[in-house]
């Protein structure tokens, strides 16, 4: 490739307008301007739809909207849709309530490598400080990670995510690669689109909380990728909400059939879109 490449990120969001609004002012403030958003909504009321159009101005023509209808939890779907909207040669996917550093889309850029791909690390803020900064429109995506460590310790959990301790980056041989906590694929993952086609995307059949990111995490490293963690400046803010984890499983069984296997593409994935 004789230049960076070109970079689209997806943003994954159901029914939390204030949080989309910090990820979208956090992304409307990147050193590294040269890239395009789709925010794929899952299945949102009005709010959502309206407070895209109000961010559009700020993007210049960058940011799309992708829409669904609310059909159950379709995460899986909804990243496949928003993905079939992008141009870009690297696809980052993320939700839409986890906040990116100022330098976010430019380390992402820069790591990206051939026959890798990209999973990241979160920084858990309490629900004192996410209520404080959703309501007072913090730009703490700029803080420093000392600034965090001196005066906002108690405000977050995770924060050695913010420190270049951890080797295991993309691109780096020699080590282990990196795992994400609990394999989760799904808060953060940088792919290339090329590879992204070659395994069909993700797995649509997923409907409901879980797993579907897994399963992406699977068919990934048997294509015969390796995983790096992008660095501190590729951490995420996660802000607190509700969670959505609670009841079955139904997911179980998908998993285990492509764990057991050795398939590489999705079964209904984005070539069935």
């Amino acid at each position: 490739m004789s230049g960076p490449p070109t970079l689209s990120v997806v943003v994954a969001t159901y029914e939390q307008a204030p949080s989309l609004d910090a990820v979208l002012r956090a992304l409307s403030d990147q050193s590294d301007v040269a890239f395009e958003i789709v925010v794929a909504d899952d299945g949102s009321g009005p709010e959502t739809a309206r407070l895209v159009e109000r961010w559009r101005s700020r993007f210049g023509g960058r940011l799309q909207y992708a829409f669904q209808p609310d059909e159950g939890y379709r995460l899986a779907r909804v990243r496949n849709l928003g993905a079939s909207l992008t141009s870009g040669e690297l696809l980052v996917f993320m939700d839409g309530d986890v906040v990116p550093r100022r330098h976010f889309v430019r380390t992402l850029r820069r790591s990206g490598r051939a026959g890798w791909f990209v999973a990241g690390k979160r920084v858990m803020l309490s629900r004192d400080f996410s209520e404080r900064a959703l309501g007072a429109r913090l730009r703490f995506h700029r803080w420093t990670a000392a600034r965090w460590g001196l005066l906002h310790r108690s405000d977050a959990d995770g924060l050695e995510a913010l420190v270049p301790r951890d080797r295991r980056r993309v691109g780096r041989t020699g080590l282990p690669e990196f795992v994400p906590h609990a394999g989760g694929y799904g808060f953060l993952l940088g792919v290339w689109r090329d590879d992204f086609e070659r395994v069909n995307g993700y797995d649509m059949r997923y409907v409901g909380w879980g797993a579907e990111d897994v399963d992406m995490g699977v068919r990934l490293h048997r294509l015969g990728l390796r995983c790096g963690w992008a660095g501190p400046q590729s951490a995420l803010f996660h802000l607190w909400h509700e969670t959505r984890k609670h009841g079955p499983r139904p997911n179980k069984p998908f998993l285990a059939d492509t764990e057991s296997g050795t398939r590489i593409r999705a079964i209904e994935g984005l070539a069935e879109l």
